[in-house]
């Protein structure tokens, strides 16, 4: 589970002339010219966001920004065609480096995590922006999300909170990746990580399909740590037992959130019921009505396919891809 990772390289350009320099980088390094909350939300660990800014205005303000371009290179690989490429460098008057940023996740209601490593940094609440004008090449900006972190943002709505710490990224990078389960642990309700039992049912015995096919999702979604896996019995009825094969997960998500995804995929894409899912807390079974909104009678398969799209909308392509070819094989082998 990944709780802290880097954000782009924000890097100011002043230019003798703005355009002809964004066109050079947009040829060399095929860079892409767009605004601010694009570029952030498609931006990488390891890439750039430039802003262009012509030599008579104050570099570093992103307001001065004549033209702002995303370009996916390592910021060391970019300085060092900077200064090499004389055809790039002739349109430099100066650069300058913003602050680093890291995006940091948290669970949903984590306000007393942001205040917690707020007071301990010392730092100031800020917006993106208002943080790289402020920060400079010795300051970070942390981006808070309750939201899977992967490689990108996703979307700018996605992020919480920010805050501006004047301390280098380096150094808070490896104070966050050292201290991130401290901090959740002391800020969640209860301070209470759940460790819950998942039981795979497959009437088709295709476990091995089923398996890669729900590790794609957790895997993808980062919700937690599997401590284990093994065969079990569970005792349904009287002197009558199912085989399941289970996963032990540990993570700060809520049983109820965790039921959300498996309930969504236990039906294909057709609402088909492949496999059997069921969720333990201690010795408590999370049922999947308690998903359910509202009173009167409710339709499982109708609340599967609602949490479905839900959770295909939050995996990344490559995941997407990999789990419609496994529900396709699937969805072959158990006719």
């Amino acid at each position: 589970m990944n709780f802290v990772r880097s954000g782009p390289q924000y890097l100011f350009l002043k230019a003798d002339c703005s355009h002809e320099l964004s066109e050079k980088l947009v040829e060399r390094f095929n860079a892409e010219i767009m605004s601010f909350p694009a570029a952030v939300e498609i931006a990488q660990e390891d890439s750039v966001i430039a802003f262009i800014v012509a030599a008579e205005k104050n570099t570093k303000k992103v307001k001065n920004a004549d033209e702002i371009l995303y370009i996916s290179c390592s910021p060391l690989k970019l300085m060092a065609e900077l200064i090499n490429n004389t055809e790039i460098a002739k349109h430099i008057e100066s650069l300058e480096t913003g602050p680093g940023q890291l995006v940091m996740r948290i669970p949903k209601n984590g306000e007393k995590i942001i205040k917690k490593i707020k007071e301990s940094y010392g730092a100031e609440e800020t917006s993106i922006l208002e943080g790289i004008d402020n920060g400079d090449s010795d300051s970070t900006i942390i981006s808070f999300t309750d939201q899977a972190i992967r490689s990108k943002i996703m979307s700018m709505a996605y992020v919480l909170n920010n805050i501006l710490v004047n301390k280098t990224p380096a150094s808070v990078f490896n104070e966050l990746r050292r201290d991130a389960v401290q901090y959740i642990t002391q800020g969640i309700d209860n301070t209470e990580w759940y460790e819950l039992k998942i039981n795979i049912y497959d009437s088709d015995e295709l476990y091995d399909l089923e398996y890669e096919r729900l590790l794609t999702i957790l895997s993808d979604l980062e919700v937690g740590i599997i401590l284990g896996e093994s065969w079990t019995k569970d005792h349904a009825f009287a002197l009558f037992s199912i085989t399941a094969y289970q996963l032990r997960l540990f993570t700060f998500l809520s049983p109820l959130e965790i039921k959300k995804i498996l309930i969504g995929f236990e039906y294909n894409e057709a609402g088909e019921r492949l496999v059997d899912y069921d969720l333990f807390h201690k010795s408590d079974k999370i049922n999947w009505s308690q998903l359910a909104e509202g009173k009167g009678k409710v339709d499982r398969k109708a609340v599967a396919k609602k949490f479905r799209q839900e959770v295909l909308e939050q995996l990344t392509d490559t995941a997407k891809k990999r789990y419609y070819d496994l529900e396709k094989e699937i969805t072959e082998k158990s006719k």
